[in-house]
């Protein structure tokens, strides 16, 4: 046998034959948005741009419709993808808007340009020297909410702004307090064992948490901060009075050692016998119509009955010729001993 011959022959090429077209595969991607922002008929398209996002520290995607913002949210996991009709959509992640308070993204600039003097508008938007900004202050933020975190100064026609902290946390008190209303309507579990509690509905477990008002404050708080910069977040927590998370596991720590030795001394207490009287048990049921005969009654203080002890066994006659046989003779013992 030929040994090319057992070798698998490759197809040939035909030169003269038309190149096959590969196919392209478009990106695609699973983006979740409300009806209503699609069926708005006119010219309000919607507009997918970049603002700086202050809780992120870089530029982040946010759609524009009209004069509403909002903000895009993407999840991601590892190792996902999505099956589209006949085909594999490599790119597994997850898109969904939601509506923003452009105050928030101003409020990054504000700080960071009127905090010593008072500035329009337009010349913040010049002092970025981006685009992106300029369109955010002049078309989607309105003067009247920025009275809500900034001094404004009028001359003219021309409006100054300077940057109030007081203002500003107040304002973000307020925010962060319609947080914790929803959070209490929505019935979700703030606590530090909230993983586990969301999948165990009692109303126990309801109620505990309904107590415990700083764990809401401190899961609001934490929702506002996503679109505050790390010194404003700390200044609202400080303004709040909102324990950190180690102080919060200590006190709950010392509140469950506390809870746990009332129950114990609760239940030792339980265990013992209460007299009404300083007489003892016996004296309270012969007093007591719960004996009938006077023997019952004299069985509770008579002396307990001791038992009579055993006698000893008397050997056999056999018994005594083995022992009597055996005396002087070594134990068995005695050989395995180490010599």
């Amino acid at each position: 046998m030929v040994k090319s011959a057992t070798r698998s022959a490759k197809p040939k090429v035909d030169p003269d034959a038309a190149p096959q077209q590969q196919k392209v595969c478009s990106i695609k991607k699973v983006f979740y948005i409300s009806e209503k922002l699609l069926n708005i008929e006119g010219d309000q398209r919607m507009c997918l741009e970049r603002f700086y996002h202050p809780g992120k520290g870089q530029p982040a995607l946010f759609i524009t419709q009209d004069r509403e913002v909002m903000e895009v949210l993407e999840y991601a996991e590892p190792r996902r993808s999505w099956l589209l009709n006949n085909e594999v959509c490599s790119n597994g992640r997850t898109y969904m808007t939601t509506p923003i308070d452009p105050t928030f993204l101003a409020l990054y600039h504000l700080r960071k340009h009127c905090t010593q003097r008072a500035m329009s508008l337009d010349s913040i938007s010049v002092d970025e020297a981006n685009g992106s900004t300029n369109r955010l202050l002049t078309k989607f933020i309105n003067a009247e909410s920025l009275k809500c975190v900034a001094d404004v100064k009028t001359s003219g026609e021309l409006i100054f702004y300077k940057y109030n902290k007081d203002r500003t946390l107040a304002w973000l008190a307020l925010k962060t307090r319609q947080v914790v209303s929803v959070l209490k309507a929505k019935q979700v579990h703030c606590g530090l064992g909230a993983k586990s509690q969301n999948y165990v509905r009692s109303e126990k477990i309801v109620d505990e948490n309904d107590v415990k008002e700083t764990d809401y404050m401190r899961m609001a708080c934490d929702y506002v901060g996503r679109y505050l910069d790390a010194g404003l977040h700390d200044e609202l927590t400080r303004y709040l009075e909102i324990p950190s998370e180690i102080q919060a596991l200590v006190e709950e720590s010392a509140t469950a050692k506390k809870r746990k030795s009332q129950q114990g001394q609760a239940t030792a207490n339980s265990k013992k016998i209460k007299l009404a009287n300083g007489e003892d048990v016996g004296t309270q049921l012969r007093n007591s119509s719960l004996l009938d005969s006077d023997d019952n009654k004299e069985s509770i203080t008579s002396p307990p009955i001791t038992p009579a002890p055993l006698k000893e066994r008397s050997l056999t006659a056999k018994e005594k010729s083995l022992a009597k046989g055996a005396k002087g003779s070594k134990s068995i013992a005695s050989f395995f001993k180490v010599k």
